[in-house]
């Protein structure tokens, strides 16, 4: 079973419960000690038995530290910023403290006298490592919220340029039906309303997570569909080829409709006789794979408008999820026929904020089915 939940946390102090947070404390506090004993005086010979010495006590202060912060961190997200740090701060001096004393009776168990001056040095180092690197991930913190926020705003700018241009399509296809068919145009009123309302239903929550249940995308582009066929007939026809996906899987939203919208107004009319549009959605290898196919005229192009839509695409999937998604396309001839092929692919993931909007299980199976 595919499990990728992802969710930002709003807190400052990251997970250091994590291998690579524990790694990379490990490593950056080792580099601290060899630089250390590799600083000391020139008459002073180097010692690999100190190396190791102080490197153990050191790894003693930092894991102890990091487990203690772990622990606390579900307290310490409920607190002011100062008060975190402070009790950060101090629960990092204590554990010092602790282990330097615990190390000077372990190398002098008879005659253990406290060097307070050693304890002080390290209380005093502790301290300024400590503060330091809770500033850093302070800095961290916020920078990653301005980021976030750009983020968000160049999604919605994306989105607007979509929902307009779709809006417009399908208004025009409604009154050029007005006079033809009446009856089927109050249809397409109908469609076009149950459409909208699915698309911009929950609006919050949508802009939240940037991505909506893959079946409510494959709705939209089917209630788009039928729309067209109202206006074109039986020149279009529609081959739906879904995989049984999971109800909580996510995609970003209008990323299927504006590639249908292309294979309709750039393949599928043009041609006198029409011809069938292929959607393909399937899941391999924990990556959604979507392809749409339809057949073109040997003497159309990639047209501008083609292209922006593809470009906003190919944005928004990288924006949400890096060099992992894709947007490809590629034309190729079969049997006297030039067919336009757009394919995407991104990440299995689903989101358990949309629980309380939909019903049914994780469980799926790769077992396609004709839809």
């Amino acid at each position: 079973m595919i499990q990728t939940h992802y969710r930002r946390d709003d807190f400052f102090l990251p997970d250091l419960g994590s291998g690579q947070s524990v790694f990379m404390l490990v490593l950056i506090s080792e580099l601290f000690v060899l630089v250390q004993v590799l600083a000391l005086p020139g008459e002073i010979l180097f010692s690999w038995t100190r190396l190791a010495m102080l490197s153990l006590f050191v790894q003693w202060i930092v894991l102890s530290s990091s487990a203690f912060l772990y622990l606390v961190r579900p307290f310490l997200k409920n607190l002011p910023i100062w008060q975190s740090v402070t009790i950060s701060l101090l629960g990092v001096q204590i554990i010092t403290l602790i282990l330097t004393l615990l190390a000077q009776m372990l190398l002098a168990p008879i005659h253990f006298i406290p060097d307070w001056q050693q304890v002080n040095r390290n209380l005093l180092a502790a301290l300024i490592i400590s503060a330091m690197l809770l500033r850093y991930f302070y800095i961290k913190y916020e920078v990653d919220i301005q980021q976030q926020v750009i983020h968000n705003a160049r999604l919605d700018s994306l989105q607007a340029n979509i929902r307009p241009h779709f809006l417009f399509n399908s208004m025009n296809i409604i009154a050029s039906l007005i006079q033809i068919n009446p009856e089927k145009a109050e249809q397409a009123v109908e469609d076009l309303s149950d459409l909208f309302r699915a698309s911009l239903q929950h609006p919050g929550q949508q802009n939240q997570s940037a991505v909506v249940p893959i079946h409510k995308e494959i709705q939209i582009s089917k209630s788009y569909l039928r729309i067209e066929q109202k206006r074109l007939g039986d020149r279009l026809q529609v081959d739906w080829k879904i995989c049984e996906l999971p109800q909580r899987m996510t995609i970003p939203p209008f990323t299927v409709q504006p590639l249908v919208e292309n294979a309709v107004y750039h393949g599928i009319q043009p041609l006198e006789d029409g011809g069938c549009i292929n959607i393909n959605i399937e899941v391999n290898d924990q990556m959604v794979q979507i392809s749409v196919e339809n057949p073109m005229p040997y003497t159309e192009t990639i047209s501008k408008g083609n292209q922006i839509a593809l470009s906003n695409i190919r944005s928004r999937l990288e924006m949400l999820y890096g060099s992992k998604a894709s947007l490809t396309t590629d034309i190729k001839e079969q049997s006297d026929t030039k067919w336009f092929i757009a394919r995407v692919q991104y990440p299995c993931r689903w989101d358990n904020t949309i629980d309380n909007l939909l019903t049914g299980t994780d469980d799926w199976n790769n077992e396609c089915t004709d839809r």
